[in-house]
């Protein structure tokens, strides 16, 4: 979870605000995924489907913010749906969309399990 999440939820609950869960509302026949580690989803005209069912939003989990800041600064690292995110990013100001001169490097997440071990060996 974000760090500033935990602070926005205790926030909410506070202020007794009212929340709308999009998961939950949703009929079950138009229910899709969300997580960019779904490698099945259809785009189309920069547009998710899932099954034929447009998505409502992508989570980007497990993609850290230093890796959007990296490719929107011209690093060419790869990652599922990053022309996606790219186009709608840069949707207002096309121009600044960056230009890419190297050969793409795919982010691969590290596992948890990697990690631990990594930061035990103290290799990270």
């Amino acid at each position: 979870m974000a760090p500033d999440q935990t602070l926005i939820n205790y926030m909410m609950m506070r202020l007794d605000c009212s929340i709308y869960n999009l998961a939950l509302k949703v009929p079950e026949n138009k229910k899709t995924g969300c997580c960019v580690t779904s490698s099945h989803f259809e785009n189309k005209d920069n547009i998710l489907y899932d099954k034929g069912n447009r998505l409502t939003y992508i989570h980007y989990i497990g993609i850290s913010s230093q890796i959007f800041k990296k490719v929107c600064q011209g690093e060419n690292i790869d990652f599922l749906y990053r022309d996606i995110f790219l186009y709608y990013r840069y949707y207002h100001n096309p121009e600044n969309l960056p230009k890419f001169t190297e050969k793409a490097v795919y982010y691969q997440q590290q596992s948890t399990l990697t990690k631990k071990i990594l930061k035990k060996l103290g290799l990270n």
